[in-house]
């Protein structure tokens, strides 16, 4: 008998082969693994040639996607998974066995469990994303756009308000705003690769255009640099650089605090990268803001990828 379904999302397509022997130790510690690929056909064939050794490898059906696109991971792998209890992942997370057992352990009292990614190596754009996540556990114990979690199907299945034109990719915030109880594992980490620095880079506006469903959050990143920029006015250099050391200086507190219980995963040089988080997240709120009153989105990004491959495979054959 399989201890939970394991259920990964193809996003880049990278990185198969190593992908693929991953998922093969997963399968011999008990996990079913579905691997759920959205690509288009030809490039889904592709990636069969790999992937259908190590598990189920399934296209994604259309009612499972948004109107834009996007795809409903939750309700996905509710369809796909012969388990009660599922682990979803994006194609970057690396669990380590004992972290999937501690997570199946969980899933037996608690309906849906986020644990703490981490990221293994740490580029420089990786300490960004580091930094947000420490400043994040510094407030408060709840993963921050965390890239796993488990849940059990029968909670899906209550869910009835739970439409699939709903997608997003914070997914355990979703879930928690139908009602679902959501348990925070801030004591069980999971390792996630960095993506490469392209991919990292765009993720940028659709990341902080999630920060819209977040009033304060919005407001904070929105009003940051035009406050710099007017105390710059008025008040002259020192002042505004007075006000960005003390916003730095207690960001970096932030993310000392948030590393507490974490050390062993977060190098201390994490922390330093805090106030280049808010930099790169008051920057790339105003890119998100300007790209939707364009109507640019994410979803619309999504739309168009799986035509895009179609033509990278087309042109590589002739």
């Amino acid at each position: 008998m399989k201890r939970c379904s394991y259920v990964v999302l193809i996003e880049s397509g990278n990185a198969l082969r190593e992908l693929a022997r991953y998922l093969s130790d997963l399968g011999v510690t008990g996990c079913e693994v579905v691997i759920l690929d959205p690509s288009p056909r030809v490039q889904f064939e592709l990636h069969a040639r790999t992937l259908r050794w190590v598990g189920r490898h399934v296209r994604v059906r259309p009612d499972h996607r948004a109107a834009g696109g996007a795809v409903d991971i939750v309700r996905a792998a509710a369809a796909v998974a012969s388990c009660e209890k599922i682990v979803v992942a994006t194609d970057d997370v690396r669990y380590a066995p004992e972290a999937i057992f501690r997570i199946c352990s969980l899933l037996d009292i608690h309906e849906i469990v986020e644990p703490q990614d981490y990221l293994d190596p740490l580029p420089w754009w990786g300490g960004i994303d580091a930094g947000r996540i420490l400043v994040h556990r510094g407030i408060e114990p709840r993963p921050d756009h965390g890239a796993t979690f488990g849940f059990r199907r029968g909670v899906v299945r209550a869910l009835r308000t739970l439409t699939t034109s709903e997608a997003a990719s914070d997914q355990v915030r979703r879930l928690a705003s139908h009602g679902a109880a959501v348990h925070p594992a801030h004591d069980v980490f999971v390792r996630r690769q960095p993506r490469l620095f392209a991919d990292w880079l765009a993720h940028r506006p659709r990341l902080a255009a999630e920060e819209f469903e977040l009033p304060f959050r919005t407001a904070f990143f929105l009003a940051l640099l035009p406050l710099l920029a007017l105390l710059a006015t008025l008040g002259g250099a020192t002042l505004a650089s007075s006000c960005a050391g003390v916003i730095a200086f207690a960001s970096v507190a932030l993310a000392l605090r948030g590393r507490i219980g974490a050390a062993s995963f977060f190098p201390l040089r994490a922390c330093l990268f805090a106030p280049l988080w808010l930099l790169e997240r008051s920057v790339a709120v105003y890119w998100a803001l300007l790209r939707k009153v364009r109507g640019v989105g994410a979803e619309t990004e999504r739309v168009a990828a799986p035509e895009r491959a179609d033509d990278q495979v087309a042109s590589g054959r002739r």
